[in-house]
């Protein structure tokens, strides 16, 4: 569960509702389906505080949801896609495209 300062009033978001994160200098941006809310915290505090059964970092400035994954696409030589079910698309670093297929067990490229 993260808390999120909007204006006066302190919402607080369960975590199953966060779609994904983006990074932004010091704050980050949650994605969810009730919309999209600033907060001024790390990536790193959320790499570190996000149960890792749930969360994959797929680049240095996005981590998922991985139940929101519809679609994963190779896009050039060494990026990837990763469509969402809500549909927007988040970029993948080759790096951690390793470990995003690992996670969902996806067959190796030939």
């Amino acid at each position: 569960m993260s808390s999120v300062k909007n204006g006066t009033p302190i919402d607080v978001i369960p975590i199953e509702e966060v779609h994904s994160i983006e990074a932004c200098r010091n704050y980050v941006t949650l994605f969810t389906s009730s919309g999209q809310y600033v907060k001024e915290q790390s990536m790193k505090y959320f790499k570190a505080h996000l149960p890792d059964h749930l969360f994959l970092c797929i680049h240095r400035s996005y981590i998922l949801h991985i139940h929101q994954i519809l679609r994963v696409e190779q896009f050039g030589k060494d990026s990837y896609q990763i469509k969402l079910k809500n549909g927007s698309t988040l970029g993948a670093s080759s790096n951690k495209y390793k470990f995003l297929k690992h996670r969902l067990k996806l067959a190796t490229e030939r």
